[in-house]
């Protein structure tokens, strides 16, 4: 979770440490669409993991991210 947490704080200029697994990627942190698939992106680079677009409407909170790692 800390990588995932660091990832995002990258697209959102926060605080690892403020960011909550439960916290909304858009509304709360603040990640605009192009910043979403943007982190998308790096994310299945650092994990080897193959996200579809389809899937994205799908990751509203950092723990969806998580969860989808963790079953791929």
């Amino acid at each position: 979770m800390n990588i995932l947490k660091r990832i995002v704080s990258e697209y959102a200029d926060v605080d690892p440490s403020q960011i909550d697994e439960n916290m909304s990627l858009q509304g709360n942190i603040g990640i605009d669409s192009f910043g979403l698939v943007s982190m998308l992106m790096d994310i299945e680079e650092e994990f080897n993991v193959k996200i579809s677009e389809r899937e994205l409407k799908h990751f509203q909170t950092l723990n969806d991210i998580y969860s989808y790692i963790c079953a791929n």
